[in-house]
Parts: structure tokens; C-alpha cells; sequence
């Protein structure tokens, strides 16, 4: 067994609460509004990840996962500037309901490869992971702004 091989079965195994899966889609709908615009590879980028994560798939399922990664992008859509606070928001809570380091860390982590899907970190998704993990309280780093 390959060294990608044995890295996926370990990705593949990875289960957290269901807590981090819907916290990990909810901002991945967000990072995809940080800049104010919500361009379409972008945002189809969102999708492929939120419904294909291995933490969401493991702890949400894929088909929740596209779901409520919908739900929120057509929120948000209506209102950017005022539906991203209420998000933030809801995603202040729902990081409380997550209990375990690991489960934050994957959590961020899912939101990190939205982030750096398209191969740079805009000032503004920047500070949005800076500001995630806080909110989550999570112990990995967060790649800086490029450029």
C-alpha cells in the first residue's frame, strides 16, 4: 500500500460529531462570501468539498452536507453583508456544541482546504479563519494572506 493510499483509508476513517460536520459545512458557505462576492468556480469548489470532506461525510453524510451547504449560500445570498453576521453568528454557537480538540481541528481544517481550493488565501478569507479559529478554538495554524 502507497503512501497516498494509506493516507486516504486514514482521511476515509476520520469521524467527528455531528456538531463539527454541520459547523464545517456552515463555514464553508461562508468563506465563500468572505470577499463580498461569491464567484461561481468558487463557490462550486464549496460544494465539491462540503459534500465530499471526510469529515462530512463521516459525521453529517454527504447528502446533509449539500444540503444545508445550499441552505446557507442561498441565505446568505438574499443579504451578503447581513446574512454573513448572522452566520458568524450561528456558527458562535454551534461551536460550543463541539466537544472534543480533534473535532474543532478537522472542522477548521475542512474550511481551510475551501479556503485555499482555488490556490490563494485573499486577505479577506485570511482573517476569516483567523476569526474561525478563534471562534472554535482550534490549535492548528491558518495559512496567511497571499500577495
Amino acid at each position: 500500500m502507497g503512501f497516498f493510499s494509506s493516507l486516504k483509508d486514514k482521511l476515509s476513517s476520520i469521524v467527528v460529531g455531528t456538531a463539527a460536520g454541520e459547523w464545517a459545512v456552515t463555514a464553508m458557505a461562508v468563506m465563500v462570501f468572505a470577499d463580498g462576492d461569491a464567484e461561481a468556480a468558487e463557490m462550486e469548489k464549496a460544494k465539491v468539498v462540503a459534500t465530499t470532506n471526510p469529515v462530512v461525510k463521516n459525521s453529517i453524510g454527504s447528502a446533509r452536507g449539500e444540503a444545508l451547504f445550499n441552505e446557507t449560500v442561498e441565505a446568505i445570498k438574499v443579504a451578503p453583508a447581513a446574512m454573513v453576521q448572522t452566520y458568524l453568528t450561528k456558527l458562535d454557537a454551534l461551536a460550543r456544541k463541539i466537544g472534543s480538540q480533534d473535532d474543532k481541528n478537522f472542522a477548521l481544517a475542512a474550511v481551510i482546504a475551501v479556503a485555499t481550493a482555488d490556490g490563494d488565501v485573499e486577505r479577506a478569507e485570511a482573517d476569516l479563519l483567523v476569526r474561525f479559529k478563534a471562534l472554535l478554538g482550534a490549535t492548528i495554524d491558518v495559512p496567511s494572506a497571499q500577495g
